[in-house]
């Protein structure tokens, strides 16, 4: 029976004493004893944990294996020192520099030896392996002084840096947002690879670490994060000593070698928690099925669990599913914020109806104080259910034992294997949940037995590789094929290779459409655009035409690109000539509850509102006017008119959401709008942002303007 069985199988037979403990142990010792299945071994001593009682007469024996896995950390948690000498022994050795009770597995301590004895290691890991402790334990050794962490998104600096401000905030400083200065001999910078390229202090470092490094490969969805984050690769290899790149399910890495790094690739399926998989094979536009089987996942199993969907809509079917809940028992807290989100939100809108049954939701079209809540309220077992799309599968920390995989696509497209590996190692987390639950609602393809390698386009340039790449790397890594790529621009191109570089998020055509735009304008038109705090009619309809050339994909997601209509020219004005964020968006979602009746056709109308002001007013608008300044500029002079485009005002309304710069970077920690457009007034705007960070914090108790939902979130933000 043995041979031919899996753990799960194993231990089954263990509970129905069709197998002995023992049998079970000696087949788990011999899985360890051969390389090739050490993982298989590993998984039979993480389910014998998880059932210790069953194996206390061989409590010596599953200590000793557990050793043999290279699984100290359950050393410590399950066998007293008091019991043998080598726990005590073992746990020393593999102690952390981070903390006395944290102590390393054995990867964990191999790869941290090798970053301290010099050497560049790209670690691709299952997300359970505990990748982001090695670097809190890098840093607790005190022999970095200058440190970056390059992250995908927003919502991972603000996760990382509360890590980081919590455990090193008095011995270095804390660099997370364009409007901070470096103060201090050591750093440590927290930054978005668009940030990276954005400051001009980041030298001398001694550190970087890349999360989620297989972003530098380029993919359908995001190529301008991809070119982004290859320039900020190749910018922190020209200043920095040592690199650290962390990622799930990699096999190979192809492209450093050209640009002439050594490092050694670690490709492990070091496992500290096991799975258990079920599959429905429910087809994908079945959602009754997937609704039915949802609901009964959710009756027969207790633990933390997340729900992933593929888009917005996606989770509005789940939560309009979920009526047959229990809406009793909600927290004090809890209802403060239920009422709160009813107030700012509407009492239809799915994140409020998904509340009142005691679930949280996270996607990314989402305010951020609400998305770090959702986050808060599931981690800290406020709410056992958290529905979300993939903006919370890619790197936030999250407990959850299950994993429900609602719909097996993201978008329209089917998701590949490494994606659906991603998604389920959010299930179980090491030294809380030893075996976690996956579940499969739709069919699954079979699977795909390819190696996923990353190839890195700043390695591997030829006459395809896109020209805003090339022109933001520095200069030592541009190859032949690269250089004469470039030289081909220059000599075609009326537009210099400055403007590749200074906005590389653009692609060259983009550019070249946007700068015909503007050199088939009038003198007067040009001279009307050169500064504008509050542009009238003609300056509006100059600026939006712009906007819809140069951004016109992010513009087509939400159906605002279209020629013939005033729909984003109306809401950029608004916007513009609203005295608050809050304000517009309070307008807007009067104007939805009055249209329409139905409660979906609400939710979705203040999804799409919320995504135009994340991803349209804050992104793609600030992004276009920078590069429809820097235009008209460069057209000024080539028409010797004299006079100065400066659209700093317009761009700053946008980008910080109407609020001073150093409140908007509140706004990132965790601190909702609301909140602080309350307490914002000129004394505060022009402190410092840790200045302002640390008057919040020990004022807003006394703050008589604040509720008890605006100190929940300055509280959460802060702490």
């Amino acid at each position: 029976m043995i041979a031919d069985s899996n753990p799960k199988e194993c231990l089954e037979g263990v509970r129905n004493d069709s197998l002995t403990p023992f049998m079970y142990l000696k087949q788990a010792n011999k899985c360890l004893s051969s390389p090739a299945e050490q993982p298989i071994g590993r998984e039979y001593i993480i389910r014998a944990l998880n059932e210790f009682d069953r194996f206390h007469n061989h409590k010596s024996l599953l200590k000793n294996l557990v050793r043999k896995a290279g699984l100290y950390p359950y050393l410590q948690k399950y066998f007293s020192s008091s019991e043998a000498l080598d726990v005590e022994l073992v746990s020393s050795l593999y102690q952390s520099s981070l903390d006395r009770e944290f102590i390393f597995h054995a990867q964990q301590a191999r790869v941290f030896n090798l970053l301290m004895s010099g050497r560049n290691v790209i670690l691709s890991a299952p997300t359970s392996m505990g990748k982001s402790a090695i670097v809190d334990s890098l840093i607790a050794t005190s022999r970095f002084n200058k440190v970056v962490i390059v992250v995908p998104t927003i919502a991972l600096i603000d996760e990382t840096r509360r890590r980081i401000q919590s455990r090193f905030g008095r011995e270095y400083q804390i660099i997370h947002h364009g409007s901070q200065a470096i103060r201090k001999d050591r750093v440590v910078y927290v930054l978005t690879q668009e940030r990276v390229n954005e400051r001009e202090d980041i030298k001398n470092i001694d550190l970087f670490i890349i999360d989620e490094f297989y972003k530098l490969g380029f993919n359908k969805e995001d190529k301008a994060r991809a070119i982004a984050l290859n320039i900020a690769l190749s910018k922190l290899l020209t200043v920095s000593k040592q690199f650290y790149m962390i990622g799930p399910y990699i096999d190979g890495v192809r492209g450093l070698e050209a640009v002439k790094q050594e490092y050694v690739f670690i490709p492990t399926e070091f496992n500290t928690v096991a799975l258990n998989y079920f599959e429905y094979n429910l087809k994908p536009n079945d959602v009754t099925s997937k609704n039915r089987s949802l609901k009964t996942i959710i009756k027969n199993h207790e633990g933390q669990t997340i729900i992933y969907c593929r888009s917005q809509n996606s989770i509005e079917q789940v939560v309009s599913s979920l009526s047959w809940m229990n809406t009793e028992g909600l927290s004090n807290e809890m209802d403060n914020y239920y009422k709160w989100l009813k107030n700012f939100y509407g009492r239809n809108w799915c994140y409020t109806r998904a509340l009142k049954r005691g679930v949280a939701v996270h996607h990314g079209a989402l305010p951020r104080a609400l998305q770090q809540k959702a986050v808060d309220m599931f981690n800290s077992g406020a709410v056992k259910y958290l529905i979300c799309t993939s903006t919370l599968i890619e790197g936030v920390n999250t407990v959850a034992e299950n994993v429900v995989i609602y719909d097996h696509r993201r978008s329209n497209t089917s998701i590949d294997e490494f994606t659906r590996r991603n998604i389920s190692g959010r299930a179980g987390r090491m030294n809380h949940h030893l075996v976690g639950n996956v579940f499969f609602l739709e069919s699954l393809p079979k699977s795909c037995t390819e190696s996923n390698v990353v190839d890195m386009p700043l390695g591997q340039q030829d006459a395809n590789t896109p020209l805003n790449l090339l022109a933001g790397l520095e200069r030592e890594h541009l190859s032949d094929a690269g250089t004469q790529h470039l030289n081909r621009f220059k000599e075609v191109s009326s537009l210099p290779l400055e403007f590749l570089k200074e906005h590389a998020s653009y692609e060259v055509e983009s550019l070249g459409e946007g700068y015909g735009y503007i050199s088939e304008l009038t003198n007067n038109e040009i001279i009307k655009l050169k500064s504008k705090k509050s542009p009238g009619r003609i300056q509006l309809d100059l600026i939006v035409n712009f906007i819809k050339i140069v951004e016109y994909r992010a513009l087509q997601r939400l159906s605002l690109h279209f020629q013939d209509n005033d729909d984003l020219k109306n809401r950029i004005g608004w916007y513009i000539y609203a005295n608050s964020h809050s304000e517009y968006i309070c307008d807007r979602l009067k104007y939805i509850y009055e249209r329409y009746e139905s409660v979906s056709e609400q939710s979705a109308a203040t999804d799409r509102e919320l995504k135009i002001a994340r991803n349209i007013f804050k992104h793609a608008v600030p992004r276009a006017l920078i590069l429809l300044q820097d235009l008209v500029n460069f057209e000024l002079k080539i028409r010797k008119i004299e006079a100065e485009c400066d659209l700093g005002h317009l761009v700053h309304v946008f980008e910080n959401s109407h609020l001073p710069s150093n409140f908007s970077a509140l706004e990132e920690m965790g601190i909702s709008i609301e909140t602080l457009e309350k307490i914002v007034n000129e004394r505060l705007a022009v402190r410092r942002l840790e200045t302002l960070a640390r008057y919040v914090r020990q004022n807003y108790k006394k703050c008589q303007q604040l509720d008890v939902i605006d100190r929940m979130f300055i509280n959460l933000a802060l702490r």
